[in-house]
């Protein structure tokens, strides 16, 4: 470990918390509740942390669950589905991309404004156009702002690499004051980007 000049660590559950939970849900025709069975429903199949954040957030809301046809899993994008003939998406911008649905300004103006807080926004689509968000909180772990000034401060360059979109990703480091993150990561992103500083010569030790 004394050899060690990088450190590379994960956000979600290493630098926050790892207990994400529904902070709000906008829908453009004002049926958040709809829009929420709907996604709740769709993350019934899943054991992602954000997936069980959204659940339980419907059922706070005594919301009842619905059959979800063709459900997928995409890995580090989100999940769709068929709920009651509709085409579902939740997740991110990428997943937005591949299942082509348009996105207005409008909404994607104010995804921006959540995401620059450091929130995680997740898209929702229904039948190939986003009309709403779901956004999630985590919150930093109150000992990673001085766990990670101390690395830095011996000299250790510390590198987060996040799911996360580069405003979110950004937001969470400056506030850890954090100089060095790669947003937008994959899982199999991550271990390319041990190896690539690896291959530098660099000593990495990753903090997941």
């Amino acid at each position: 470990m004394n050899k060690v000049d990088v450190l590379i660590t994960d956000k979600t559950g290493t630098i926050t918390e790892g207990k994400p939970s529904v902070e709000k849900v906008f829908s453009s025709d004002n049926q958040e509740d709809d829009l929420l069975q709907n996604i709740a429903s769709l993350n019934q199949y899943s054991e992602h942390p954000l997936a069980q954040a959204v659940v339980n957030f419907a059922k706070t809301k005594k919301l009842s669950l619905i059959e979800v046809k063709d459900f997928e899993s995409v890995t580090g994008k989100g999940v769709t589905g068929t709920v009651e003939n509709k085409n579902v998406a939740l997740g991110n911008r990428k997943l937005m991309e591949e299942v082509k649905a348009s996105v207005s300004e409008e909404i994607e103006n104010k995804i921006i404004a959540e995401q620059k807080l450091g929130k995680t926004v997740s898209y929702i689509s229904v039948d190939k156009t986003v009309i709403g968000y779901v956004t999630i909180t985590d919150a930093i772990k109150a000992t990673s702002v001085a766990a990670i000034k101390e690395l830095m401060s011996q000299g250790i360059e510390v590198i987060m690499l996040t799911g996360d979109n580069k405003n979110t990703a950004k937001a969470v480091a400056d506030e850890l004051q954090l100089t060095s993150f790669i947003a937008g990561c994959l899982p199999e992103d991550k271990l390319k980007e041990i190896k690539r500083l690896q291959a530098e010569g660099k000593n990495c030790c990753d903090g997941w």
